[in-house]
């Protein structure tokens, strides 16, 4: 189980990084990357600075995940909006359905499913 969350965990923590450095140092590149303009690049460098703190968590669990294992649900939970908020933006026609938006959120969910499991199973040592 300690290996399958630290596979999730450094898959989050590419994820996450690549997406804040995106957002944070070349946010016109988020639309061609991502399909997701950043049309303010205040707002686009606040949210880099949120993907990159958010990948140091990924990082400080990787490095314990018995010691940090409430982290896992903070992991969890940043993918759980990754899953949840483009969904509902396709739905509402607000993001574009192109295959960089859908093709992450299996991904996602069952990165979910590993935290949430790793959270609820690991033990400390």
């Amino acid at each position: 189980m300690i290996l399958l969350v630290r596979v999730a965990l450094a898959l989050g923590f590419v994820i996450d990084g690549c997406v804040g450095l995106v957002a944070l140092f070349a946010p016109q590149l988020s639309a061609p990357l991502f399909d997701v303009p950043i049309r303010d690049t205040l707002i686009g460098g606040l949210a880099g600075g949120e993907f990159l703190v958010v990948a140091l968590v990924y990082a400080l669990a990787f490095s314990d995940p018995r010691r940090y294992r409430a982290l896992l649900w903070l992991c969890a939970l940043d993918q759980f909006f990754a899953v949840v908020l483009p969904a509902f933006g396709i739905a509402h026609g607000a993001l574009p359905a192109t295959w960089k938006i859908v093709a992450p959120i299996p991904l996602s969910a069952l990165l979910v499913l590993i935290f949430v499991a790793g959270a609820t199973r690991i033990r400390r040592a």
